[in-house]
């Protein structure tokens, strides 16, 4: 090897030891003396995190009484919108110990999409929050077999502990104890930055990440801190529900649950003869078509020409079919309270729920439950060798993407006839596929098999 090749090598080296990687030379593995003083002040503050865990607990206890012998039991932590709520209140009609728990203040900049928690620790003096939170873990691990929680970076009940770097190497004490005590961890992703490297969903999805506007931000999307996050799910948690993803990276797995599992729907909730109180009520013209289309958080997620649901695309479409004398107009909604967005979308003929992902989201999954016809752009691909899930081969939603969402908006606008049939078969895979009581029986299953050490499947 030339001096300047042995140099290049040099540098590469260190420049991996200064990321946190750890090259192996055989059986060794070298790191940084950073990483490894990191750690050893990470452990030191998990024993302490934990004896101020026990002590928080023992310093306010609670009422409730142990689950019976043999009751399922699960606490969902944080907000997944309103699935988990759903879904708890679901189980317990199952005859499960299961509620929903919440840490966000009522002024947190989310609660236009939450329908509401079963319990709610959140208290502005941090001291008493703390407290709350710590004799609540300490019944977690009395009276519940599984905790499930929501949130990318906030595997904890403490805030104060959340992981804020693209590292995601702080160590949750609280969860640590509940593996301890023989708690199960489960897990809902969050989206394609969820344990998915940005590159493998940029190939997979054909370049939807050019339309997103977290391409070019490592704070909020990247290779290392997408896949970091993945590798720390991957290693505590003993359940990761998937939802429909295509199986990427940590999306894939044993421990993954593929098909729809946590994203519950109340049916009665989402009907499709909802009653419209007067100050929802739309005004329509004459024979008017509407088109709804909503994009939650607007101002952060559409800038510079960038919108990964294809927003302009739809509007272009909708404006030249007004060209050609179709009666139609955009109903565009963004950061309505989701209990209010259902009257909405009630009445409108059609629903866009994006043009880019490829998989389907929130909008969709309700436009499903009130039975309209709903476009959104599906790819059923997965990475070779990994079955299709059935739920997106069954999938009713219209396919379209920016390049064709003109032509399909047209069809289905120009028949009536076929936005009923389509209605029709949206509401009945809704049922099957995301009422609560539906997934409540999957996650039953999925829960049976976890506490039996039995593999987890789907898809």
């Amino acid at each position: 090897m030339t001096a300047a090749k042995l140099a290049a090598a040099l540098r590469s080296f260190a420049r991996r030891l200064r990321a946190g990687d750890v090259p192996r030379l055989g059986p060794v593995g070298l790191v940084s003396l950073y990483y490894i003083n990191h750690l050893r002040e990470r452990i030191r503050q998990l024993e302490s995190e934990t004896a101020n865990l026990r002590t928080g607990a023992a310093a306010a206890p609670t009422q409730s009484a142990p689950a019976p012998a043999g009751q399922r039991s699960v606490v969902f932590l944080h907000h997944d919108y309103y699935h988990f709520y759903y879904l708890a209140q679901a189980l317990r009609r199952r005859g499960w110990d299961a509620i929903s728990v919440s840490l966000e203040g009522p002024d947190s900049p989310n609660a236009r999409y939450y329908h509401g928690e079963d319990l709610n620790l959140y208290d502005p003096d941090p001291a008493a929050f703390a407290r709350k939170a710590a004799a609540f873990a300490a019944e977690v691990r009395r009276r519940f077999r599984m905790v499930h929680f929501y949130g990318k970076g906030q595997m904890s009940f403490f805030p104060a502990t959340y992981d804020h770097d693209e590292t995601y190497s702080d160590l949750p004490a609280d969860f640590i104890d509940l593996r301890r005590h023989g708690i199960k961890i489960g897990y809902t992703v969050c989206g394609c930055l969820d344990g998915i490297a940005q590159s493998s969903f940029h190939r997979w999805s054909g370049g939807a990440c050019d339309k997103c506007v977290w391409q070019n931000n490592p704070q909020i999307c990247s290779d290392r801190r997408n896949l970091a996050w993945g590798h720390k799910v991957a290693m505590f948690c003993d359940l990761v529900a998937t939802e429909g993803d295509p199986a990427l990276d940590y999306q894939s797995g044993p421990k993954c649950y593929r098909e729809p599992l946590t994203t519950a729907l109340d049916p009665e909730f989402w009907r499709p003869d909802l009653a419209i109180p007067e100050n929802r009520r739309l005004a329509r013209g004459a024979n008017e078509l509407i088109v709804f289309h909503a994009v939650g958080n607007f101002a952060t997620r559409a800038r510079q020409g960038r919108n990964i649901k294809g927003t302009p695309a739809v509007t272009a479409a909708i404006e030249r079919l007004r060209g050609e004398g179709v009666p139609v107009r955009l109903e565009f909604v963004s950061d309505v309270p989701n209990r209010e967005v259902r009257f909405i979308q009630a009445q409108a003929d059609v629903i866009v729920d994006q043009l880019n992902f490829g998989r389907y989201g929130a909008t969709a999954r309700e436009g499903l439950m009130l039975g309209k016809p709903t476009i959104c752009r599906i790819d059923g691909r997965e990475p070779t060798g990994v079955p299709e899930l059935d739920s997106i081969r069954e999938c009713p939603l219209v396919s379209a993407d920016e390049t064709t969402i003109y032509a399909v908006l047209r069809d289905l606008l120009l028949d009536a006839d076929k936005r009923r049939r389509i209605g029709a078969q949206s509401r009945a895979y809704a049922l099957k596929w995301h009422a609560a009581d539906a997934c409540a029986e999957r996650f039953e299953r999925v829960y049976d098999r976890l506490t039996a050490a039995q593999p987890i499947t789907a898809g």
